[in-house]
């Protein structure tokens, strides 16, 4: 091999290597960029699902609410059974004078 095949050949390879690594930095590039963008949306994301916790809470207080209109109701229901024992006691007594 003479000296100048070798230049050429050494030329070549380092041609090669050379767009090797410019394909690999911009990979690299494109794969930072998009990491990026993954953190941007992920933050966003995160701030969205705040948010929706935020305006669903108080579905989690219907339980409570459930359960304080089930005593009102079952207070309302004694009263009334009350209410119609007396009404009922009051009519009979009434019927006797």
């Amino acid at each position: 091999m003479t000296d100048a095949q070798l230049w050429s050949a050494w030329q070549l390879w380092m041609g090669v290597a050379t767009v090797v690594i410019l394909i690999a930095a911009s990979l690299l590039i494109i794969i930072w960029l998009t990491a990026r963008k993954i953190l941007t949306d992920a933050v966003r994301a995160l701030h969205a699902v705040e948010a929706i916790r935020a305006q669903t809470q108080p579905i989690w207080a219907l339980e409570n609410t459930n359960l304080v209109a089930e005593d009102i109701l079952k207070t309302v229901q004694a009263i009334e059974n009350k209410g119609g024992l007396l009404a009922g006691a009051l009519q009979g007594t009434e019927v006797k004078r």
